[in-house]
């Protein structure tokens, strides 16, 4: 299950978030998931913040699954998937051996009593930005809430010495908003957050998707029988102007709304007998 197309910003501008105007209707369901697991963090942080606007279910994988994309994993649909329920404040809260896009789908088709009005997926240690974010695990969440007709948005912030997973909580509380605000079809949201407090961070900006990733060299290394992977930092590099990237690198905080799957146009031939015929 992938969703390699669905990185492609429908829109470009400014996201001004009106908090009055866009404020949840109250009870409204909400699943929180990320992929670097349900000890991180990252997803306490989120729980706390948007449970008192929203009634609140985590489900999070027992393990790290980053780079997990939109997987689903693979698994014994007889034998079933280990999970077993866990502490997390006061939170009802749930531990799954698989990825989160397993979580997500498993909620989807009501495995937690019923249906969810958004998926949240992080906050992700680490930002999620370029064209990898197909790869993300947290942003895949997202995209998987889409596929099942939910609104998903994935929250990733900055590395900073001490974290500020408050700064990225409160503004995605505002994204949620105004996520569960919109009325047409289920969007999938990417966000990203400077590792800066609150107060520090210059905005919010509607930014495109940089075409770089997070690898930039792989090393073949026979010798030791091992591929290697030279990573990247958002920090070492140039990024193009107006992407995500370039947005966090000057402060800001960044939205991108990631494009679905669509039918496109193609250079097939109309006759596809030219490709390839079958049996008369």
């Amino acid at each position: 299950m992938t969703d390699a197309d669905a990185v492609v910003p429908e829109t470009r501008g400014q996201i001004v978030v009106d908090t009055e105007a866009t404020s949840p209707r109250p009870h409204r369901r909400l699943l929180i998931t990320n992929d670097d697991g349900v000890d991180a963090p990252g997803i306490l942080e989120l729980a706390n913040v948007l449970s008192p606007e929203f009634d609140v279910t985590v489900a999070a994988p027992s393990t790290d699954w980053s780079g997990a994309g939109t997987g689903i994993g693979r698994f014994d649909p007889v034998a079933g998937i280990p999970m077993r329920r866990v502490e997390l404040g006061a939170h009802r809260a749930f531990a799954l051996d698989g990825p989160p896009g397993l979580a997500v789908m498993a909620a989807a088709l009501g495995a937690f009593d019923g249906a969810f009005d958004v998926v949240v997926s992080g906050i992700n240690a680490g930002i999620n930005t370029g064209q990898s974010v197909i790869h993300s695990g947290t942003v895949g969440a997202a995209l998987t809430a889409r596929t099942f007709g939910t609104h998903g948005v994935a929250v990733s912030l900055e590395p900073s010495d001490p974290w500020h997973w408050r700064s990225a909580a409160e503004i995605a509380l505002a994204v949620i908003r105004w996520t569960t605000a919109q009325t047409g079809p289920p969007i999938a949201v990417n966000l990203n957050v400077p590792g800066v407090a609150i107060g520090e961070v210059l905005g919010l900006r509607e930014a495109e998707l940089d075409r770089f990733g997070y690898f930039r060299v792989a090393i073949n290394d026979e010798s030791d029988e091992k591929l290697q992977f030279e990573m990247s930092s958002h920090g070492d590099r140039t990024a193009e102007p107006e992407t995500d990237t370039w947005m966090l690198q000057q402060g800001y905080a960044t939205i991108t709304v990631l494009g679905p799957i669509v039918r496109t146009d193609s250079n097939l031939p109309d006759d596809l007998a030219t490709i390839w015929v079958g049996a008369a």
